[in-house]
């Protein structure tokens, strides 16, 4: 390999580096009848979900069905399946759903013999116990959303043996709301890798920096050594540039 290609291949490696030190957005979506290809800005007409306006992977027609009638018409189900929730609670379920339709970086935590399901999504604990706060007086009248409903006459309904509890008696506080509410999609997070299920969007998306990992020891372990790759990266962009 001659010089002036060696030169060309460094700085395309550097470049991949400084993109993925960033935090760039990814390519492609989660697979599912409300999501789109891949991500991509939104108009006007993108009324709900806003913290991903500008980069979603749901569509429109996703945000004006959930603003007109929440949950109904895409799943056959109702959020109010124990008597009305409050406006809080609403919020959190709708940021939640918002969450899964819309998210870019939810394709880290999609495995390939899920389809659409995500798996171990890093919540992080101070937005989870907000929503358990939020919700604890609500009532549902099962524990895993994402399994326990039964199916009937094409409807989600509360199981014939089930009956209504509280949030709080479900759950008991915000770790066991986000580590059991949708089953395995997300888990209670401490540390500072999580995601936020709504942001404020000027300030960018979050969620990009949070890096996807299998466990504590391997994350103790990656972490660090991408810090220093990251850093080695942008001295030698500086160099390069």
């Amino acid at each position: 390999m001659n010089k002036a290609n060696f030169i060309l291949l460094a700085t395309l490696v550097i470049l991949g580096f400084h993109q993925v030190c960033n935090g760039a957005n990814p390519d492609t979506c989660v697979s599912g009848p409300w999501h789109k290809p891949k991500p991509t800005q939104e108009g006007a007409d993108y009324v709900e979900c806003l913290s991903w306006k500008s980069m979603s992977c749901c569509t429109a027609n996703f945000t004006k069905e959930l603003a007109a009638n929440k949950v109904k018409n895409l799943y056959n189900f109702h959020w109010d399946h124990c008597g009305n929730i409050s406006q809080a609670c609403e919020t959190f379920i709708k940021d939640e759903e918002c969450f899964y339709q819309c998210e870019p970086n939810l394709i880290y935590y999609n495995p390939a013999d899920a389809n659409s399901t995500v798996r171990d999504v890093p919540i992080c604990a101070s937005y989870c116990n907000a929503w358990f706060e939020a919700c604890k007086d609500d009532q549902t009248c099962v524990e895993d959303w994402q399994k326990d409903f039964a199916y009937i006459a094409g409807i989600y309904t509360c199981p014939a043996s089930s009956m209504c509890k509280t949030y709080a008696e479900w759950y008991k506080n915000g770790k066991g709301l986000c580590d059991k509410m949708w089953g395995r999609s997300f888990k209670y997070e401490e540390s500072d890798n999580c995601m936020l299920m709504t942001f404020n969007s000027s300030k960018g998306n979050p969620n990009t920096k949070v890096m996807p990992r299998t466990s504590s020891a391997a994350f103790n372990i990656v972490v660090p050594f991408v810090e220093i790759v990251c850093i080695l990266t942008a001295a030698l962009l500086s160099e390069c540039l």
